[in-house]
């Protein structure tokens, strides 16, 4: 079993915090929560469901924590 990411635990209650009846969250939401613009979410390698063009706030949290 894998082990969590420093700062994981924080990431999620942030997400939670900003968005408490999302589960996934499209790439405006993501660049606001990041405060950066949406061309630099897709920049930085942040990858979305291909289908729904969302990302859960765990997959979220997993990719930008160290």
């Amino acid at each position: 079993m894998g082990r969590e990411k420093i700062g994981f635990r924080d990431t999620i209650a942030q997400l939670n915090e900003m968005f408490p009846e999302q589960g996934m969250l499209s790439r405006a939401e993501v660049a606001r929560f990041m405060g950066v613009d949406r061309s630099t979410v897709k920049r930085r390698g942040i990858r979305f469901n291909e289908t729904t063009g969302r990302v859960t706030k765990a997959d979220l949290a997993r990719q930008i924590c160290l």
